[in-house]
């Protein structure tokens, strides 16, 4: 399965089906929502070649209007993640506010596999 397939098929529900890749569609609104990006993936060949599996680099972005409920629901990310995907390598996170949108910004980088 896709890292896109993955992470919509186990997070929608959390952000009420508000998940996208890469940006927000214009003209959507309304809050909590997320927006993942895959950073890289990288191959997993043996001596045949190419397994089909990749080790997928993800950030994953989550948007609310307060401090704590973007905390709080990112936690509850992480925690979906870890109970439901193996394996998966959360390595970090950072806290930010979008000025122009006014908006409350989590955003965790983690691994997962993905196949194509």
């Amino acid at each position: 399965m896709k890292a896109s397939e993955i992470i919509y098929s186990n997070l929608s529900a959390l952000f009420d089906n508000q998940v996208w890749p890469l940006v927000r569609p214009e003209g959507e609104k309304g809050t909590p929502y997320l927006v993942y990006t895959v950073l890289n993936a990288n191959a997993t060949n043996v001596i045949q070649g190419y397994t089909g599996r990749e080790m997928a680099y993800l950030q994953l972005d989550v948007y609310s209007d307060s401090y704590d409920a973007c905390e709080d629901l990112t936690n509850q990310m992480i925690e979906t993640l870890k109970t439901t995907i193996q394996p998966f390598h959360y390595d970090s996170r950072k806290y930010m506010h979008e000025d122009d949108a006014k908006l409350y910004r989590q955003s965790i980088e983690c691994h997962i596999w993905q196949t194509n």
